[in-house]
């Protein structure tokens, strides 16, 4: 992905550019989960106030991350910023690590008086009502038993569009229906654990999240090793950016949602302050084309973005290729909330091509990331085997072609007809199958140059 400062909206707004400095002191070189977690702050913020109108159904503000990178790599401080600002904006937070169904949707207790007397109350959950809900260690949620696919469904339905019905969790127990409505944002993190990929690619969880891998080289351990160090004994130098105008822009921004939506339904605040939540939830979708709305450039804007991330599946086989084309619809969602987003970071109601345009550039390069990661080691309609059998096949092809010396360029360079000529010979298929086969297992493992129109091809040093 690029650097986080080559982004538009990061070049365009001053607040915005602040955070992530702020979260960049606190978590070094994690600035792309910066960005989530100020979208992710935004959402929760937002969600009492902002419905997205989508033909007969809407869309809420809220943003969901599921971030997935190697352990002691800045994932768990990441979150005391966040947490922080979080709580100095009066947004309830939570923190999950393990636990029951009734841990996460309620149940009841019995309560005894003195008197001896039994008493069951309803408890509330994790996932009930309003909240920040941080999933410190994300693996819990990826292990293969009934208990953490029960917990997914949970975490599915919560992520469904506030006010849709489909985001109230129901579960029946012996002494009682539990039901509850839950307006939670995840944070989830986790190191990679054994398996995940093809976890990602089956349950729908994930195409619900913002998902976003990184990987931590040596190098990049050291280098951050080395940042930490540089900061010893030193106070953190003043920032352009403060963070009292960081919460500041926040708090303003929920009284202007707020006062949007009282002035628009022509409510007063003691009236919506003396509401309950169904009587709320009619108002806001009774006015929400009101209060948001799309000028003209939004919708060929959303076309090319749309274009653009079914761009990004050329090129994948069958099998791949029709599962990532089922996380396009979460894309195409998270590009209308992100782009209402960018719209309330400019103070306007009326989101243009401008918005989509900074949201996607967002999306495409986690899409794209997403995509490379998946393509890259899992492996569906082939094993590990065949793969490996592939590679010794293009490499017994390379070593039966002669080499030659491209001058500047090196030596041991060969001609790719050669190669291919050599395939066909040894495992006596047609040239297409060849060339077929190359681009499938193959490409990754040669450099390529030309001299004139020949193309030739060098083993790369870790193929």
């Amino acid at each position: 992905m690029k650097r986080v400062d080559q982004y538009e909206i990061v070049k365009k707004n001053d607040i915005f550019r602040g955070y992530l400095e702020h979260f960049g002191n606190t978590s070094i070189d994690n600035d792309i989960p910066g960005m989530l977690s100020f979208f992710f702050i935004q959402g929760q913020l937002a969600v009492p106030y902002i419905r997205i109108p989508w033909g007969s159904s809407h869309l809420d503000p809220r943003v969901h991350a599921f971030w997935i990178q190697s352990s002691r790599t800045g994932k768990s401080i990441a979150w005391e910023f966040i947490g922080d600002i979080l709580r100095d904006i009066d947004i309830p937070t939570d923190l999950y690590t393990t636990g029951t169904d009734a841990g996460l949707i309620g149940g009841f207790e019995e309560i005894k008086d003195g008197d001896g007397n039994i008493e069951t109350i309803e408890k509330e959950g994790f996932l009930n009502g309003r909240k920040a809900l941080n999933f410190d260690e994300g693996s819990i949620i990826l292990n293969p038993n009934k208990h953490s696919q029960e917990t997914v469904l949970y975490l599915q339905s919560a992520c469904n569009p506030v006010g849709s019905n489909n985001n109230i969790l129901v579960k029946h127990t012996k002494a009682g229906r539990i039901e509850t409505e839950s307006l939670v944002s995840l944070w989830i993190t986790t190191y990679p654990p054994s398996g995940v990929k093809e976890y990602v690619l089956t349950k729908g969880i994930f195409q619900r999240v913002l998902l976003f891998w990184s990987n931590w080289s040596m190098d990049r351990r050291m280098n951050v090793s080395m940042r930490r160090a540089d900061s010893a004994f030193k106070k953190t130098p003043k920032m352009k950016v403060s963070y009292e105008e960081i919460t500041t822009y926040f708090r303003d921004l929920e009284k202007r949602m707020r006062d949007k939506v009282l002035e628009v339904t022509e409510t007063k605040f003691v009236e919506w302050d003396n509401m309950n939540r169904q009587e709320q939830e009619e108002l806001l979708q009774s006015s929400m084309t009101d209060v948001l709305s799309a000028d003209e450039s939004f919708y060929p804007a959303m076309y090319t973005a749309i274009e653009d991330y079914y761009d990004l599946l050329t090129g994948l086989g069958p099998g791949i290729g029709d599962v990532v084309a089922s996380f396009i619809p979460a894309m195409e969602n998270y590009t209308v909330i992100l782009s209402t987003h960018i719209a309330l970071m400019e103070d306007t109601w009326v989101v243009n091509d401008e918005h989509v345009d900074m949201a996607k550039e967002i999306l495409y390069d986690l899409f794209n990331n997403l995509i490379e990661w998946l393509e890259g080691e899992v492996e569906i309609g082939a094993k590990v085997a065949e793969k490996a059998n592939q590679k010794s096949r293009w490499l017994a092809a390379h070593d039966a072609s002669n080499p030659f010396d491209l001058g500047g360029r090196g030596d041991n360079w060969r001609k790719r007809s050669d190669i291919m000529s050599a395939y066909m010979n040894q495992n006596q298929v047609t040239r297409g199958t060849a060339y077929n086969h190359f681009n499938k297992w193959a490409i990754n493992m040669f450099d390529t140059a030309k001299d004139g129109k020949i193309v030739f091809l060098r083993l790369r040093d870790d193929a």
